[in-house]
């Protein structure tokens, strides 16, 4: 399950009224849309981190330590 979630469109009465303007917001969208549904897969797919690396990190926080020191 993944905590990305895509904002609703703007509705017709808050767009620009120029059309060259709306073009601009229309494509932008599109490429939002696009980005939002690449990172929902990349966050579908990645492991869950295991029980073990969550204490880890724990005790490296604990000890004014960063994820990097563990490795």
């Amino acid at each position: 399950m993944t905590l990305i979630r895509a904002l609703p469109p703007i509705n017709e009465n808050e767009r620009p009224r120029n059309a060259g303007v709306r073009e601009q917001l229309r494509q932008l969208e599109e490429v939002a849309r696009e980005e939002i549904q690449e990172l929902q897969k990349l966050a579908d797919a990645r492991p869950a981190p295991s029980g073990l690396a969550n204490e880890l990190l724990g005790l490296a926080w604990d000890l004014g330590l960063d994820g990097e020191a563990l490795r």
